[in-house]
């Protein structure tokens, strides 16, 4: 039996698991406040991803940086999230719709300006998800807030009336405090919602998976799905089902890309 510490929303709130048997076993993790257990199944490794998000294509925002812009399709209409540099280098996140299959941003609008780095556009490219069903857009990243630099969500309640209404952004949810970039991914399902993430806090990279059933308003569950002594980096979460995958690549910190998938699933 194993016990580790979980940092979750800053250095002073710790959940702890349990980990039973040799790696690969089930992991099972109960936070406080939580009313469920998080049942992790066991690792695999499936030889090529699994989890392939379809990114519609779009024409790149004026002003955006390059390679930023993360897109998504809801019903007709496509939805985009990127970051622009202000003359100071700190960035806005900014979010926008295309009624016209991605050639024109007929609606776009800042999601979150409190980014005072000085990092340009050097910096991870925001996740986004849309749900047809409640019209949520939701907005993943990790930003250098005044209040200490993380992981964040937000979402539009209305996406089709973004900057308007129940369009406009809501304030950022804090997922993880940490001081290192971090790349991300968010899945959203009816009230569920999950965010995959790059830890900001280790010194060797590993994922870690935020977990919502409010909708992303409050994040009750949060663990550790990777392995603690191989590196792992570029998170894709999805949910399927009654059950949430992530995917990884298991790779050095000298490869800028490549490795091994791995994949998990949890249930909760």
């Amino acid at each position: 039996m194993h016990c580790r510490d979980v940092p979750l929303r800053g250095p002073k709130l710790i959940a702890r698991f349990l980990l039973v048997g040799a790696l690969g076993a089930s992991l099972v993790l109960t936070v406080a406040c939580s009313s469920s257990p998080v049942v992790l199944g066991e690792m695999t490794y499936p030889g090529a991803a699994i989890v392939t998000p379809q990114q519609p294509i779009a024409a790149v925002p004026n002003g955006a940086c390059p390679g930023s812009l993360r897109t998504v399709r809801s019903g007709s209409d496509i939805y985009g999230a990127w970051w622009e540099v202000r003359d100071d280098s700190s960035s806005i996140l900014m979010v926008g719709r295309s009624t016209d299959h991605g050639k024109t941003w007929s609606i776009a609008q800042a999601a979150d300006t409190l980014d005072h780095s000085l990092r340009g556009c050097t910096r991870p490219p925001p996740a986004i998800a849309a749900d047809s069903t409640t019209n949520y857009v939701d907005i993943a990243y990790f930003m250098e807030a005044k209040e200490g630099p993380g992981v964040f969500f937000t979402h539009s309640m209305d996406a089709r009336q973004l900057g308007a209404g129940d369009g406009v952004f809501h304030a950022p949810v804090p997922v993880v405090y940490g001081e290192q970039p971090a790349n991300v991914s968010v899945a959203a399902r009816g009230d569920q919602l999950v965010v995959a993430y790059e830890d900001p806090n280790s010194e060797q990279s590993m994922v870690g998976l935020a977990l919502s059933r409010t909708m992303g308003h409050i994040f009750e569950q949060r663990l550790v799905v990777s392995q603690p002594d191989l590196p792992a980096r570029d998170p894709i979460v999805a949910i399927r089902g009654d059950s949430v995958t992530v995917q990884w690549s298991e790779r050095l910190d000298s490869m800028q890309a490549g490795g091994r998938v791995a994949v998990r699933s949890a249930r909760w």
